[in-house]
């Protein structure tokens, strides 16, 4: 009897062994998360064409202005666009590849203290706190950590990842802080 469970207990151990070279050490051994990196956001450009007419001809005459300088009196819309082209949202939910990045690494790093939409749970609501802090802050915090009242969040200079995005983070928590974005799941433009 004591010969069986020896021999049970090898098999099981056996099994397990395959099982973590098989199943297991590939996914540990890539270390891919499916994050395929940022994509820029390129400002918009709004051209605005007038038309003057003298006596004799007529003389058609284009402005073009960046998108923070847009008249407000063109009939051009804008749809949840921050004045800094930080974020695009449309229809709202959808937003820019950036901040869609952002959304990404959020979910992967931040929302399990930070909540599914930045809420706040065990850390705070960042929807709140980015209508606070500068983005200096934010960058400082994200990379050395913060000690709170509550609990601390740990530093991500360690974190290649969270550290190449953290401009595509602050893109997109600055979504759900500007309320461009409701509390809804984020869908790519």
């Amino acid at each position: 009897m004591n010969k069986t469970k020896i021999w049970v207990a090898t098999l099981l151990h056996v099994a397990l062994g395959v099982f973590i070279i098989v199943a297991i050490w590939p996914a540990l051994k890539s270390g891919s998360d499916g994050y395929s990196g940022a994509v820029p956001v390129a400002p918009k450009v709004a051209v605005i064409e007038e038309v003057v007419e003298p006596e004799e001809e007529i003389v058609v005459e284009s402005v073009v202005m960046d998108s923070e300088n847009v008249a407000t009196d063109t009939k051009m819309e804008k749809e949840n666009e921050n004045e800094e082209g930080l974020y695009s949202v449309v229809d709202g939910n959808k937003l820019d590849a950036n901040s869609y990045a952002g959304f990404k690494l959020y979910r992967n790093w931040c929302a399990r203290c930070h909540g599914t939409y930045g809420q706040g749970m065990v850390g705070p609501n960042l929807a709140d706190s980015l209508n606070v802090i500068s983005e200096k802050e934010f960058f400082n915090v994200v990379e050395n950590g913060k000690s709170g009242t509550i609990g601390s969040m740990p530093a991500w200079k360690a974190n290649p990842k969270v550290m190449a995005g953290r401009d595509q983070l602050y893109a997109y928590l600055m979504a759900r802080a500007d309320g461009a974005i409701g509390v809804v799941k984020p869908k790519k433009q």
